[in-house]
């Protein structure tokens, strides 16, 4: 006589066939699995911040990025007034500064990026050649209220502003009217700023000034522009092939290619928020900045953060496939097996992130992939019953990370390419069980020799 069997046997073979149960067990894991994977985004962010670390290590033994203001005169005067000492009226002398811009300003430069070793991180830096020439027009110093009588001509001085003076290569020269001055260090504290000065003498009260200078000058990662001239034209090339044009204004021509890349910059004093004369201190003009950074050709955090998004969309498409072949191809799925299945999926992102710093991100996405796949291709032998489910669940895999793969190549069409990715998946999954009857079905507990 056949024994019954027990309620602890009765209830572990109905969550052993139950559908409904099944799924809720597979969200559970996925829900489970969320916490690897977010140590997967704190590892990114980790070797992120080392990578940035290790730039700004570089960059303050190299030269940091570079905004050259200027450049600008600086006019000492006083003015008197009347107060009262001892019941006496007195007048007393208030020594200021008054600052001009040039009417015209021409920058030509050339700015060669290379990208400096360190341990497995590499820094961007570059050397550059700038040409800077244009005029100052005789002084209005009756716009500005100064009395002329006030005014120390024989003080008169020429600035050209840096923001890193290491960045000076060689020794600059400045040629005022056709003659040459020696330039020397100086620091404003009125202004904060730093940088090279020429002593005018009294040139600036008899006539217009026109200058011309050439800089050697290193930096890290970008290089900016102030556009102080009343007309400011600015021309760059080089031979770095993945620029970024940036700061308040967008060249009016720029070409780039595999050989480098070329822009040019019209900037009138219509367009920016300052004017041409100040008393005592100059503006915030640095915010009015304009130029470029020397972007690496490929950031591997970048591209592994954009790839780490979609490793619930994996999971979840993973696991949705071999939930389906159970339920069609009668195999029998342990939740262990999800769960390890689960975690393959996630290893494969510190795989991703090592090898890319070693490697590059194609390479190593091309690595990672091949090895997840192959080893879960290898394992899903032990869960079909059949080798066309394995070859049919392979295949899957092999879509699920090209499809993956392209979104993050494709930053632009990334919403675009993946809402009809989906809609695909989505329709597979529809149009594989429609024949499915949900109330009906139980997961098989058969087995048969493959």
């Amino acid at each position: 006589m056949k024994e019954s069997k027990s309620v602890q046997e009765k209830f572990l073979e109905w969550t052993g066939k139950s559908v409904s149960l099944k799924l809720l067990t597979i969200g559970f894991i996925i829900l489970l699995l969320l916490i690897p994977q977010s140590f997967i985004n704190s590892l990114i962010r980790e070797r992120q911040i080392r990578q940035i670390d290790v730039e700004q290590e570089v960059t303050e033994k190299w030269s940091r990025q570079q905004t050259l203001i200027g450049p600008y005169l600086s006019l000492p005067f006083f003015t008197t007034k009347e107060v009262i000492i001892d019941k006496e009226v007195k007048q007393i002398k208030e020594h200021k500064t008054a600052y001009f811009f040039p009417y015209n300003l021409s920058v030509d430069g050339k700015v060669d990026g290379k990208a400096l070793h360190r341990g497995i991180f590499d820094v961007v830096v570059y050397n550059s050649d700038l040409h800077l020439k244009g005029n100052f027009n005789k002084a209005n110093i009756a716009a500005l209220g100064i009395d002329s009588s006030h005014v120390s001509w024989d003080k008169l001085k020429m600035h050209v502003s840096l923001s890193d003076m290491r960045g000076i290569g060689e020794n600059t020269n400045i040629k005022i009217n056709g003659k040459e001055k020696v330039a020397d260090p100086y620091h404003d504290d009125t202004n904060n700023l730093s940088g090279l000065v020429v002593n005018l003498e009294d040139s600036y009260q008899k006539e217009a000034i026109q200058f011309s200078c050439k800089i050697a000058l290193k930096g890290s990662k970008g290089i900016f522009f102030t556009p102080v001239g009343k007309t400011t034209n600015v021309t760059l090339k080089g031979d770095w092939n993945s620029p970024s044009f940036q700061g308040e204004f967008i060249p009016e021509n720029r070409n780039i290619n595999e050989n480098g890349f070329e822009g040019e910059w019209k900037v009138l004093h219509f367009n920016r928020p300052f004017g041409q004369e100040f008393i005592n201190k100059i503006p915030d003009i640095e915010q009015s900045s304009f130029g470029l950074t020397l972007n690496m050709p490929v950031d591997q955090y970048q591209k592994s953060t954009r790839t780490a998004k979609y490793a619930l969309l994996i999971i979840v498409l993973s696991f949705l496939s071999m939930f389906l072949m159970e339920i069609i191809g009668g195999s029998k799925i342990h939740p262990l097996q999800y769960i390890l299945v689960g975690l393959a999926l996630i290893l494969y992102y510190t795989l991703l992130i090592a090898l890319s710093e070693h490697i590059g991100f194609s390479k190593a996405y091309l690595v990672s992939s091949a090895s997840t796949i192959s080893l879960l291709a290898l394992y899903s032998l032990t869960l079909f019953r059949k080798k066309i489910n394995t070859a049919i669940f392979f295949v899957i895999l092999c879509v699920f990370y090209l499809f993956i793969f392209i979104i993050t190549k494709e930053q632009d069409y990334a919403l675009l390419i993946g809402s009809f990715g989906l809609f695909i998946a989505l329709a597979t999954t529809m149009f594989v069980s429609r024949k499915i009857d949900w109330y009906k079905i139980n997961i098989s507990s058969k087995t048969t020799n493959q």
